[in-house]
Parts: structure tokens; C-alpha cells; sequence
């Protein structure tokens, strides 16, 4: 597989290994620094003995195996197949789950927990604080909805199903509003605790509209051909 061809499938997976290097990167104490990055053993440490951390990263790991083993052995499956199931299948087991879940909503997740922090500081207050809930009841829907979906919508990319595109369209509409809803208020408070990580932070986000629409586009498409 070429690099430009083995990146377009596999960019997910680059993106969910980054947030655990950026979690042992980033120095709570440098907050108030431009540049509030430094190297801290400690940090790897304390990711790499939390059962919290293991657990979403088992399972992320456990389902990228599973879903090549799958490709391998069914044929039909587009470079595009391949990158979106990667993509849904990491937001079910660590971007909703083990960032969004454990980081922001339990604060269970090591390192995380004090990016999540640093990126909004609702999350010093206790869950469901008044000032705060806006945001978990974002966090609960992913819970209760957007990681489940995703799951069945990495099932449907593997089954071939014809149901798929529908049932993707609908989750990526979820995705689209969900970022826009989590991220606007602060943007248009001009609310930036700081400015490398809030826009950092963003530009991550906006991944969850700019994948959604086009695979969305694709769905449609799909749907249309029939």
C-alpha cells in the first residue's frame, strides 16, 4: 500500500495514538506559558499504570485488528469503506469513550483529564454543577447515543449492509450538530483559556464536521444510485 494510500485509511488511527502523546506532553504548571508543552516522565507513567487508560486503548487497538482481519477476509471494501469504518469504530472506543466520557465528564483518564480542564475550566467544577451541566449533558448523549451508534455503524460498514448509508447519514448530522454545539458558546463568548490549545483544540473538532459532511455527501450518493 502506497504512504498516500495507507495515510487516507489510516489517518484515525494517527489521530487517536497524537491524543495520548499530547496528553503526556502538555504541562498543567505551563498554562499560563505560549508554549504550555514539556517532557514529564511521570505523565507517561501515570497513563501507562491506569486501568482506565489500558482499557480504551486494548479496545481501540483490538478493534482495528478485528476490523482488518474483517477487510481481509471480505472483498468490496473502498479505501473510503476502510477509513470510515477506522473512523467510527475510534470515536465508540476512544474519542467519545476514553477522551470525551473519562476525560471530560468522569475525569478518570490521566493527563486528559487536565487537557480537558485547560481547554474549558467547567470542568474544575463538580458534575452537573449548574455551570457545568450544559456540558455533561452533551457528554451523556454520547454516552446514551453517539458511542452506541457508532458501534452500529462500524457492525454495518463490515456487514456490507445496505442500511448503512442511512443509518451513517443520521449519526453524522448528530456529529455535525453535537461539535457546534459543544464548541460555538465559546466562540462566540471569546472564551479562549488559552489560545494555542483552544484553537488546537478547534481545529481537531472540526475534523467531526469536515468527515461528517463528506461522508454524508457519500451516503447520499450511495442512496441515490440505487
Amino acid at each position: 500500500m502506497k504512504l498516500s494510500r495507507a495515510l487516507y485509511v489510516y489517518w484515525p488511527v494517527l489521530l487517536f495514538a497524537s491524543t495520548a502523546v499530547t496528553g503526556w506532553l502538555y504541562d498543567p504548571t505551563l498554562l499560563e506559558s505560549t508554549f504550555p508543552f514539556s517532557w514529564d516522565l511521570s505523565r507517561v507513567v501515570a497513563s501507562l499504570t491506569s486501568p482506565v487508560f489500558w482499557t480504551f486503548v486494548l479496545l481501540s487497538v483490538a478493534g482495528v485488528v478485528f476490523v482488518r482481519r474483517t477487510w481481509q477476509g471480505k472483498s468490496g471494501f473502498t479505501d473510503t469503506d476502510k477509513m470510515a469504518t477506522l473512523w467510527f469504530l475510534l470515536n465508540a472506543t476512544w474519542f467519545h469513550t476514553g477522551c470525551d466520557i473519562m476525560s471530560g465528564l468522569f475525569q478518570v483518564m490521566p493527563n486528559l483529564t487536565e487537557s480537558y480542564i485547560a481547554l474549558n475550566d467547567v470542568h474544575n467544577l463538580p458534575m452537573h454543577h449548574p455551570d457545568r451541566v450544559y456540558f455533561d449533558t452533551i457528554y451523556w448523549f454520547e454516552v446514551f447515543v453517539e458511542a452506541p451508534l457508532a458501534l452500529v455503524v462500524t457492525a454495518l460498514y463490515l456487514r456490507q449492509a445496505k442500511v448503512r448509508p442511512v443509518v451513517e447519514s443520521f449519526l453524522n448530522g448528530l456529529y455535525i450538530a453535537g461539535t457546534i454545539a459543544y464548541y460555538m458558546p465559546n466562540i462566540i463568548l471569546g472564551h479562549s483559556p488559552h489560545i494555542l490549545m483552544s484553537n488546537l483544540d478547534r481545529l481537531i473538532a472540526s475534523l467531526w464536521i469536515v468527515v461528517s459532511v463528506a461522508l454524508t455527501v457519500r451516503a447520499a450518493r450511495q442512496i441515490g444510485a440505487r
